[in-house]
């Protein structure tokens, strides 16, 4: 190989390591905002993070939780849909906390979808089924609800709400539609 191409190729190397050098340091201030639960400082950053890094599925999952934590919920669907395109991104992850929130939008059609999705991505990802049951108990979709409640058990057969949701489980056995009553909050991941 020619020495003007071999001392490009060293200087492209280099300064590839100084830029991703950089970039980390930039992913970490983005990371300690978000972990000193500064959420809006936490955004700009994680934007600056995927501008100069590009597509992260984990910096996507962490814009979006900011933008929960500061009630721009579209926003934080948007954040998870795009990093749920990202090759080798958790999807389960993603599509389960675009289900929270919708399901914060009381958008509980979409959120059942993403919930859905997330269960699609990972069909072992318990507190998937348990959020789309309490989001199925909301569309009184009590049959396909009672069905989750149970899957969320046999996942997580020590679960400290197991006497609750059996309890709901009974319910909604014996009552029609417009008598259920409302469900717990979804989990946050």
């Amino acid at each position: 190989m020619n020495k003007k191409i071999k001392v490009l190729l060293i200087s492209l190397f280099l300064s590839a390591g100084i830029f991703s050098c950089f970039a980390s340091e930039l992913y970490d201030r983005a990371f300690a905002a978000y972990k000193n639960n500064n959420p809006e400082e936490a955004q700009g950053l994680f934007l600056q993070v995927l501008e100069q890094e590009g597509p992260d599925p984990s910096v996507y999952n962490y814009l979006g939780v900011t933008y929960y934590q500061t009630g721009d919920f579209e926003k934080s669907i948007s954040a998870f849909e795009k990093g749920s395109k990202v090759p080798f991104a958790n999807r389960a992850v993603l599509y389960f906390n675009a289900g929270n929130s919708a399901f914060a939008l009381n958008d509980f059609a979409r959120a059942e979808k993403f919930y859905t999705s997330s269960i699609a991505a990972d069909d072992a990802y318990a507190s998937a089924y348990l959020n789309r049951a309490n989001t199925r108990v909301k569309l009184e979709k009590f049959k396909d609800a009672f069905n989750d409640y149970d899957a969320y058990l046999k996942l997580e057969p020590e679960t400290e709400q197991k006497d609750s949701i059996e309890a709901m489980m009974k319910l909604l056995e014996t009552k029609e539609p417009e008598k259920a009553e409302t469900p717990e909050k979804p989990q946050k991941k």
